[in-house]
């Protein structure tokens, strides 16, 4: 009779610390997540989470961070619905980006018109910009590689300044700077290298850079004439993760004043317009026409803010002409001008966080740029996928 009772306390007492045990494991298990704030439930929307990286991109400040060491093995989570939402606030803030866009400084001194584009450099260092957009026909050119290398060269020395301060320094080339891509390699070489992330053909030339949450990407359409490498440009901009993208080139897409621009290839135009938009490109920056140019690029559905825009800035000291009518092929667009003026400048484009200005900036004086009447704002909705709550 002692026998049975002893062994069923002992019996008991096992019970008892293997559920103790047990209660503790379960508890160090939940310890290891971090606490979710309250979050107002969305419905489902019709988009799985695609991977990790679409979570990590909501950057969800108020999520805490866990403080308790992993467990030796992640358990596995239910799979959660989740929602295509546009974050404003709830994206981790992003350092202003400022950047100067102009182009077309060809000129009579060594091929350079170096006294505007010296103006302009200036400009840019009293503006404090990250960066610089130039739109091709830096010099005059030349077939003879010595001449082209010469001019090319003394433009870069007028660059110096900004390159000197820290200030990237992105040009495309013009048509009247194609006369050798091995001489542009040439000199843009070195500490003025180029990113060589282009198209097989195109290294140098054809380019994607980041700067903070800006994406740009700089196309060439002289390895091919009047058009870009639509395969390379489309698989740029699906592998792209920040929200504002920028394009820029030599040619404008759709005729303002020169003839000979993108719409020389209508299908193949079409193409890159249309990759730009289902790109989340909104702003197509051109030169080639020495004057400024804004169009807004009517698509015809009705709704003018998801219009992309064409700027033409190509004030950056050639001889300046008068646009015409939007007489190209325009494809199944109809172009709408904005703005324009016929006056050396350039376009200062400032980006906070998700909200996009870019200010027209004309030469009154010398040595003195001042906003020239158009404005352009927008804001970039960024889509991003967060994990709901269940139930």
């Amino acid at each position: 009779m002692m026998r049975n009772k002893a062994l069923a306390i002992i019996l008991i007492m096992a019970a008892f610390f293997l559920a103790l045990l047990a209660g503790l494991q379960l508890y160090h298990q939940l310890q290891a997540f971090p606490t979710l704030p309250d979050l107002v439930q969305i419905p489902a929307a019709n988009r799985p989470v695609e991977s990790t990286e679409d979570v990590a991109r909501a950057s969800l400040t108020a999520l805490p961070t866990a403080t308790h060491p992993a467990p030796a093995s992640t358990p596995t989570l239910p799979p959660y619905p989740a929602v295509q939402v546009t974050l404003t606030e709830a994206i981790a803030p992003q350092p202003p980006v400022r950047f100067i866009v102009v182009g077309d400084s060809r000129g009579a001194d060594n091929g350079v018109s170096s006294a505007i584009l010296g103006e302009i450099v200036q400009a840019a260092l009293d503006e404090r910009v990250n960066f610089l957009l130039f739109t091709g026909d830096l010099v005059n050119g030349s077939s003879e590689a010595e001449i082209l290398r010469s001019q090319l060269t003394y433009w870069r020395e007028i660059m110096q300044p900004l390159y000197d301060a820290g200030i990237g320094v992105y040009p495309v080339r013009g048509n009247h700077d194609a006369g050798s891509q091995a001489v542009w390699n040439e000199v843009f070489s070195g500490p003025y290298a180029l990113p060589a992330n282009g198209p097989k053909g195109e290294f140098g030339v054809t380019y994607s850079f980041e700067y903070g949450n800006v994406f740009v990407v700089g196309l060439d359409q002289y390895a091919r004439l009047h058009q870009v490498n639509l395969d390379w440009l489309a698989e740029q901009l699906a592998a792209n993760r920040q929200p504002v993208v920028f394009a820029f080139g030599h040619e404008p897409a759709f005729k303002a004043s020169h003839p000979d621009v993108l719409d020389e290839l209508p299908d193949a135009r079409n193409a890159f317009w249309q990759i730009l938009a289902s790109g989340g490109a909104r702003i197509y920056f051109a030169g080639h026409d020495h004057l400024y140019d804004h169009a807004r690029i009517d698509d015809g559905d009705g709704n003018p803010a998801n219009d992309l825009h064409q700027i033409i800035i190509g004030g950056g000291g050639a001889p300046l002409v008068s646009a015409s009518a939007y007489d190209g092929d325009n494809g199944p667009w109809k172009p709408v001008r904005v703005f324009g003026d016929v006056s050396f400048g350039y376009g200062l484009v400032e980006v906070n966080g998700l909200n996009v200005t870019v200010t027209w900036k004309r030469r009154v004086a010398a040595d003195d740029f001042q906003p020239g009447g158009d404005i352009l704002t927008y804001s970039e909705g960024a889509p991003v996928y967060i994990p709901l709550i269940a139930n």
